[in-house]
């Protein structure tokens, strides 16, 4: 369509209309009122023709404006053809898709804006609210938060590997706000913690997770599924532990700024502790065990006692139960490694732990067995020769198939448990002696010492005398108390009842020393130094029997005497039991039965502190008199067959007991008496003897009834109507009084 110029065409249309709207007039021809309403058939033609070609050009000028004034909002599309019609130009308006676009655009905006800038919820709130409203209002979100996580974790538990993500919504639940802005309360959260940690016990596999190159490697569909969920549970399982070890370092970090410390937050850092010492037992051969009990070696040096009590319970199951003893290595080596950074300042309970290690699996006559498998493996070598091939190809066969089994039973070998248990005795004396070397006035050289004493039969006989002599000077110069010199002694005659026998060293000094400390035990709060004090003079009594002589064997018979007056019934029965075995091992003994007769000259001195010194076999066991009326029965039958001479104990079936079993099986700890206590009878009294009592006690109330009242009589008809033992009796005892004169 060619374009034109406005201007030229509103001229043209103008001058144009001019033309054809004037109209010559004709000649002779007068204008007057007749003629007015009269027009020519021909000017009526003209006319009609010029207003048909005025309406065409009106049409065609209103078209090209229209078109001109559009043309900046139009966009012109490509012709199509119709049948019938030809090409048909297409036109679409330009503002109007701009304007539409510019309102989608606003509205995507205004989506944005309210996405990104939610109100945060508000609680609306009536004006005169109650404590009481508000506590029930905490107590029901409390409940159904924790009735959501219920559901969750028995949800999980169905399906572990198809709804592993649900582990998310409870790690959301333990901070201090949830992803939708609101509180978690402290219920929720520890409720949260111990259910995901049983989850974890549950779901979590006895092995190691490794981690699967799936781009490299083809792996089948379900092993797919198996990667995925290992994955997955692993990243779960490190985001617990990364929350957990924030809980105590910002506990730790409070403490060391001196900073106040809410109750919340202790509660929460003992739920922590004990969700980590769990996850350690449940799975010590996890991901991330180490890890752990890297922070639990932090926190057994922690000023909570209850915290202490915790992780050390968990270190000694872990000790007893640990069998690859990687995990235990780890553990011993950063406790080494904590108490030479801390020096001096550590609790007991880090040293405690180590007594429960399995130190004493080491084997100490392994070179005497090397050398018996040496020969055994020369004749296997000698009918190896002889044999025909096919026995050795049976035999051959044999071998894999024990080694197979060997494999299934995922058990260690022993050289390498031996290699590790080395491993760990060596850290482990380097704690004690460094301790008894360096910090002998410490808080905790008094478990170092019984920690030493129940090992010190694996130590080298290199050290043997070296730790003898300190020991020695640890009793003489340090200030030490009873316990700390129970458990030296106790040390020195262990180290001397085995490979130290072969030592010349003379343990007088150690007699006197435990002959001293032994009344210092009583049934109050060290009755529990009775199991080592009756472990020590088994070694003592018997062990060494050969070294002791007979004065002084005679009074250590009398002190255990006198100390059985003083200690509980389970000690009492131990020592009793060491007594009896004495005199029949040693029939020079019996003296100490007979208060008659004397052997030798002095006065017994209970004060000497020197037993060789002390004439105890000029006195008599006097104590045997107070035992025989004990309150336990036990005691009393074992007491008398002491002073009767019996052999044999007729109490338990079966052997008789040793020492230390007769402290466990009678121990009353746990307010448990052995025997058990019988029930007090019924007593059943007759018909007679009820009316008989009944009798005595209305006559004593009729008595006092009568002196204050006077009349007896009006007393007798006032008390008619009732029908009770005391009406009865109390005329019996009128109508006699009448009949009498």
């Amino acid at each position: 369509m060619a374009k034109l110029n406005a201007k030229s065409i509103k001229g043209r249309a103008k001058s144009k209309g001019n033309k054809s709207a004037h109209v010559p007039k004709l000649k002779g021809s007068k204008a007057g009122p007749r003629s007015s309403g009269h027009i020519p058939r021909a000017r009526k033609a003209v006319m009609k023709s010029a207003d048909s070609s005025v309406d065409l050009e009106e049409a065609y000028r209103r078209t090209v404006l229209n078109e001109i004034n559009g043309q900046g909002a139009v966009n012109h599309l490509l012709p199509i053809k119709i049948k019938g019609k030809g090409l048909v130009s297409r036109v679409v308006p330009k503002q109007l898709a701009k304007e539409e676009s510019k309102a989608e655009e606003q509205e995507e905006l205004y989506d944005t804006i309210l996405a990104e800038e939610k109100p945060k919820p508000t609680v609306s709130l009536p004006e005169n609210i109650s404590v009481a409203d508000i506590l029930h209002k905490r107590d029901e979100e409390i409940r159904e938060k924790q009735f959501f996580i219920g559901t969750t974790c028995a949800a999980l538990l169905e399906n572990p590997e198809a709804r592993i993500d649900n582990v998310a919504m409870l790690l959301d639940l333990l901070g201090d706000v949830n992803r939708e802005g609101s509180i978690n309360f402290l219920a929720v959260r520890k409720t949260a913690l111990v259910s995901l940690v049983e989850v974890f016990k549950d779901i979590v596999p006895e092995y190691r997770v490794g981690i699967v190159d799936k781009e490299q490697q083809k792996l089948k569909k379900d092993t797919m599924v198996r990667v995925n969920f290992e994955n997955k549970l692993l990243t779960y399982y490190k985001q617990l532990l990364q929350y957990m070890e924030n809980n105590t370092s910002a506990y730790t970090r409070k403490m060391r700024l001196s900073q106040k410390l809410s109750v919340e937050t202790r509660q929460l850092l003992e739920t922590t502790v004990q969700c980590m010492c769990d996850l350690v037992l449940a799975h010590p051969y996890f991901n991330y065990s180490p890890n752990i009990v890297q922070l639990l070696v932090l926190m057994l040096n922690h000023p909570k006692e209850n915290i202490r009590k915790m992780v050390h319970a968990c270190f000694s199951t872990l000790f007893k139960t640990d069998a690859r003893l990687d995990l235990t290595h780890h553990t011993v080596r950063h406790l080494n490694m904590l108490i030479k950074k801390k020096q001096r300042n550590v609790f007991p309970e880090m040293i405690s732990c180590l007594k429960n290690l399995q130190i004493h699996r080491i084997n100490l006559n392994e070179d005497t067995l090397l050398e018996l498998k040496k020969q055994k493996l020369e004749k296997q070598k000698s009918y190896f020769i002889n044999m025909s091939r096919k026995e050795r190809k049976r035999k051959k066969k044999l071998q894999e198939l024990e080694k197979d089994i060997f494999e299934t039973k995922a058990e260690e070998s022993k050289q390498v448990v031996r290699r590790k248990l080395t491993e760990i005795s060596k850290l482990t004396f380097m704690i004690y002696f460094k301790i008894l070397k360096c910090y002998p006035d410490s808080r905790v050289l008094s478990v170092t010492l019984e920690g030493l004493s129940k090992f010190a039969h694996t130590i080298n006989i290199d050290f043997f005398a070296d730790l003898v002599e300190l020991l020695n000077n640890l009793l003489e110069n340090a200030e030490l108390g009873y316990r700390e010199q129970l458990h030296c002694i106790q040390t020195v005659f262990i180290i001397l009842s085995g490979q130290g026998e072969v030592l010349n060293i003379d343990p007088a000094r150690f007699y006197a020393h435990f002959y001293k400390n032994l009344l210092y035990v009583n049934a109050g709060k060290n009755h529990e130094d009775m199991e080592s004090i009756l472990k020590t003079l088994d070694i003592i009594l018997f062990k060494r029997r050969r070294n002791v002589t007979y004065h002084r064997h005679v009074s250590f018979v009398k002190r255990l005497a006198t100390l059985c007056l003083q200690v509980l019934p389970n000690g009492t029965l131990g020592l009793v039991s060491l007594i009896r075995s004495s005199m029949n091992m040693h029939q020079k003994l019996d003296i100490l039965l007979d208060t008659e007769a004397v052997v030798g000259s002095g006065k017994f001195d209970p004060f000497n502190e020197e037993p060789e010194f002390a004439h105890a076999n000029c006195t008599a066991l006097y104590e045997t008199s107070c035992l025989t009326r004990h309150y336990h029965p036990t005691v009393r039958k074992m007491i008398t067959n002491v002073l009767k001479g019996s052999e044999t104990v007729p109490i338990a079936a079966g052997r008789t007991l040793t020492p230390g079993e007769f402290y466990t099986n009678y121990d009353c700890s746990e307010m448990a008496f052995n025997p058990a206590i019988p029930p007090p009878e019924k007593v059943k009294y007759p018909k007679n003897a009820r009316s008989a009592m009944g009798t005595k006690l209305a006559t004593r109330r009729l008595s006092q009834t009568c002196s204050s009242n006077g009349n007896v009589v009006e007393i007798a008809k006032s008390h008619g109507s009732s029908k009770s033992l005391l009406y009865d009796y109390f005329l019996e005892y009128v109508n006699a009084s009448k009949k009498q004169p």
